[in-house]
């Protein structure tokens, strides 16, 4: 654990954990853990390490745990309402509270906890004892409450927030509500506190608070002086809520007189580990035990659990290589200066891997002008870290080359030629996106050799954030600078190329420094998983993400006037629509506000509330979708937000983002996002561009291929349902696919019971919807609202779909117990998602049931289509037959020369339908045309 400046360390410190707030931020912290029986343990697992930690690093000598006893506390006695809004727990956490004292108990820390008091009183008064005793005191919390005890002076009272890795003395406290420790409770009083239900002055905020208490001194003066105040309303407010105020300062004051143990009994006692191992063994803390092994706390080598090839790769895992941040400054070289750049290259030279980190201007890679690098690396003299200024800023800025870079920047870039040219022992947060914006500057990158972000997404796709600053906490329990603490926030944010290098040296200097010690960590955490994630990483991912920075930077063009034109037809309908609505209702509405919309449908026109939400009766698209069989106005609605949708999100918003300098449009796309393994893209997202309705078709109109070129798309046809045949075994989607039928027509033939030859349109359609509602894990429910038909005739299809293709029910039912045992499920090529959900009742584990059988039928597509993009880029690098601009899901499409195009189809398709071997054919289609629309046909 990394201990943030500040700390007191003379006099014996007394450290005090406020048990309840760490739990609770643990949880929320974390990725969702189950031990082996199921039960969740992502709160005990950070909570353990963090205390662990904390007194491994500080070895205090007196040490306690503070929990909130069950029951009402000498405060609701006060006021019956106290914390009555409190909503329940989440039910993942419910059954952690009781573990999480056993974990404090087997961890050998004195635990706190007393009927009628608060873990906040426990607090305060060990906190006077030990004050009085002479003793320095740090609470480990986060609580505003808490901080009423902070003190100054040589032996001082400070909250330690581990999550941010901040001390919080007095001038933090005064930075924060504006006033002092000792008029907290004053303030805390006047504002009340939504949360504990303490109701306060109405409509006095913490800093209307301050300001009084600063003008009158303290809540009596001021409760006593209200005739000085100048706002009416607020003078009627303090003198109409004096006693709501009083009480809520007696609800907010925290007792010092509990009848807590002596500062002899919180000393503490030292780990006993053969205790702690049967307890942590038993929650399957396999890493943890570790981690005690090593630090010398158990008893013998085979206290801990085996690492065994494949072992599951998604517990957070303690540090072997733990991460300091940097004690000295982090050198700055000027890029301008040559011998100084070949100098730190050829220390560069020397280590073995080294970590960048770009710093950069802006949101979009492709417009960005580099300010600086932070170079990270390990050599036999020690580690080395520096960060490169590439001279962005000043009035070298003004002068570009045809590429907007500043010939400063270009040339200072140019001096690490070496580093990217060896870019197989580079590594960083996210490569793809740096190398686009070094690219952009003239640098040559070739593929780097690690990347923290796709080796965290590679590991565990469910955990909550797989960037540095995650990581960071994950691995080594700190916390990294904000980019907003270095920068500023909203408008009084900053341009990095303003801020004075060795400020941006010393936030880049240490990302670069953490991910180089992450990348050490999670290259032993791929090892570990097996064979499956070391090929998926290092043959998958990394080379998914060359190619994907190629198309990036290639784009695709878009024709304006074609979405201009479009958006003007669309805002005559859209108006047409809302004057409908406008007549039916007999009044102006706008349909933009749910307020007006909960008035005409609920209350104007008698349609039953269907979901309750905390402003009102819900108003949103699922609700809609159900309200409108009873009432056509409804149906309008749904198209009035589908339009105005589209109007705004594509046909308004996509000319606006051509880039001035290419005259193209320049997609993001990221590889860990989507759990399954799937792609997406932003900035723009062209991922869920409509397609089901006319005027979401004809957004491809706008995508165009250049002048003398086409555009060719290649789509995977059904390769979902492929995979299932494939996977599930069925005779009957294995024969369809084999003999090339039309499977969605042989599907409605198997449910309706007729020849193939009699199945009607409706009900080729019926089954289409059930043969792709069965991947997505559909409801009866679902697939009624889908097709628009009652909830008893959809499950009556689903039901007859399982009878007649036995194999898929049968797999399905399979996959949901294998997840449930494994704890995950697994895709073609061993990407594994974990699915804590199953462990968990009601809607969430239904919802993991679902995500178990289709996380390996996406996942797999996913992967198979990874797989093809690696390869064709490939191909067409050697053949220059044309080149890959964008991917759609299951498509990929080209720009080809007019000439050229037959022969970039013979190239392609063989490498996209021979990518992976399954027992049913993989079939790509074929388009190709002056749009994108035209190769859809």
């Amino acid at each position: 654990m990394s201990l943030p400046k500040g700390l007191p360390t003379e006099h014996d410190p007394v450290y005090l954990v406020d048990g309840n707030n760490i739990l609770f931020r643990a949880f929320h912290a974390l990725p969702m853990l189950t031990a082996p029986d199921g039960t969740p343990i992502n709160a005990v697992h950070g909570f353990a390490r963090m205390v662990h930690a904390l007194r491994r690093d500080v070895r205090p000598s007196h040490l306690a745990v503070a929990f909130d006893a069950k029951g009402p506390t000498f405060r609701n006695e006060i006021y019956p309402e106290y914390k009555a809004n409190r909503s329940e727990p989440p039910e993942e956490l419910v059954p952690q509270f009781g573990l999480v004292r056993q974990a404090v108990d087997a961890l050998s820390i004195p635990r706190l906890e007393l009927d009628g008091c608060e873990a906040d009183d426990l607090i305060a008064t060990l906190t006077a004892q030990a004050q009085a005793a002479g003793h320095p005191v740090v609470i480990v919390s986060s609580d505003k409450d808490l901080m009423q005890l902070v003190r100054g002076g040589e032996r001082p009272v400070v909250l330690l927030d581990t999550m941010k890795q901040k001390v919080i003395g007095p001038e933090e406290v005064v930075a924060k509500f504006g006033v002092g420790p000792d008029k907290l409770g004053d303030l805390l009083a006047l504002a009340g506190d939504s949360s504990d239900n303490i109701p306060g002055v109405p409509g006095i905020g913490p800093k209307t608070a301050a300001t009084l208490l600063g003008q009158f001194g303290d809540l009596e003066t001021t409760l006593a002086s209200t005739e000085q105040v100048r706002q009416k309303k607020r003078r009627e407010r303090l003198e109409t809520h004096a006693e709501d105020a009083r009480m809520s300062r007696r609800l907010v004051a925290l007792r010092a007189d509990c009848p807590v143990p002596s500062m002899d009994q919180i000393r503490d006692p030292g780990l006993d580990p053969a205790r702690a191992i049967e307890f942590f063994k038993a929650l399957g803390f396999r890493t943890f035990l570790r981690e005690l092994e090593r630090e010398g706390a158990a008893a013998g080598a085979d206290a801990a659990a085996p690492e065994t090839e494949g072992e599951a790769a998604w517990e957070v895992l303690p540090a072997r290589h733990p991460f300091t941040p940097p004690d000295e400054p982090v050198a700055v070289v000027e890029g301008a200066d040559a011998a100084a750049m070949d100098d730190l290259v050829a220390k560069l030279a020397e280590c073995g891997q080294v970590a960048a980190q770009v710093m950069w201007d802006g949101t979009d890679p492709m417009l960005a002008t580099p300010v600086g690098v932070a170079l990270a690396g390990r050599r036999e003299g020690g580690p080395l870290l520096a960060y490169v200024d590439l001279g962005a800023g000043g009035e070298s800025v003004q002068a570009e080359d045809a590429h907007g870079v500043p010939p400063r920047v270009r040339e200072a870039l140019s001096h690490l030629d070496p580093v990217w040219s060896d870019a197989a022992r580079c590594t960083a947060d996210g490569h793809k996106t740096q190398a686009v914006v070094l690219e952009e500057c003239g640098a040559r990158v070739g593929r780097f050799g690690f990347d923290t972000l796709l080796a965290s997404y590679v590991l565990d796709p469910a955990r909550a954030s797989h960037q540095v600053d995650a990581l960071a906490q994950d691995l080594f329990g700190h916390t990294l600078p904000t980019r907003e603490a270095l920068v500023g926030k909203g408008r009084k944010a900053r341009p990095l190329r303003e801020i004075p290098p060795p400020q941006v040296a010393a936030f880049a200097g240490e990302r670069a420094a953490c991910v180089l010690a992450a990348s050490r960590e999670l290259a032993e955490q791929i090892e570990r998983a097996g064979e499956a994630a070391r090929k998926l990483l290092a043959q998958v991912e990394l080379p998914l993400a060359a190619v994907l920075r190629a198309m990036e930077r290639r784009g695709v063009c878009l024709d304006g006037a074609v979405l201009e034109d479009q958006s003007r037809a669309l805002a005559h309908i859209i108006e047409k629509i809302r004057a409908e609505v406008a007549a039916e209702a007999g009044y102006e509405i706008n349909l933009d506000s749910p307020i007006q919309l909960r008035k005409l449908l609920f209350d104007e026109r008698g349609l039953p509330p269907v979901r309750k939400t905390k402003t009102g009766y819900s108003t949103d698209a699922r609700v809609l979708e159900e309200l409108s069989v009873l009432d056509p106005i409804v149906g309008q609605i749904l198209e009035y937000r589908s339009l105005n949708k589209l109007k705004g999100t594509y046909l308004d918003t996509l000319p606006r983002l051509i880039n001035a300098r290419t005259g193209r449009l320049h997609t993001q796309f990221h590889q860990a996002v989507a759990q399954t393994g799937r792609l997406s893209s932003s900035d723009p997202n062209l991922q869920n561009i409509p397609v089901r309705t006319e005027f979401g078709r004809r957004i491809r109109e706008a995508f165009v291929a250049p002048e003398g070129h086409l555009l060719v798309s290649l789509d995977y046809s059904q390769i979902e349902l492929r995979i299932l045949a494939h996977l599930s075994g069925d005779p009957n989607l294995l024969s369809a696919f084999r003999e090339g039928a039309d499977v969605h027509r042989r599907t409605a033939a198997e449910v309706f019971d007729v020849d193939e030859g009699q199945v009607t349109d409706d009900q080729r359609r019926i089954a289409k919807a059930v043969n792709f509602g069965v991947i997505y894990g559909q409801t009866a429910f679902g697939l009624a609202r889908q097709l628009q038909i009652p909830r008893g005739k959809a499950g009556l299809y689903i039901r007859r779909y399982f009878e007649k293709i036995p194999g898929v029910q049968q797999y399905m039912e399979e996959l949901v117990s294998q997840a449930r045992e494994r704890g995950y499920a697994e895709t073609i090529l061993g990407r594994r998602r974990r699915i804590p959900e199953l462990a968990r009742k009601g809607a969430a584990r239904a919802h993991g049931e679902r995500m178990a059988r289709n996380t390996p039928i996406q996942g797999s597509a996913a992967d198979i289509l990874k797989l093809a993009m690696i390869r064709v880029e490939a191909a067409l690098a050697e053949a220059s037959l044309g080149r890959m601009v964008l991917t759609v899901h299951d498509e990929l499409i080209f720009e080809c020369p007019e000439g050229k195009v037959q022969d970039l189809v013979d190239r392609v398709r063989p490498i996209m339908e021979g990518v992976i071997e399954l027992n049913v054919p993989l079939k790509v289609d074929v388009g190709s045309g002056p749009t994108w629309a035209a190769c859809k046909g």
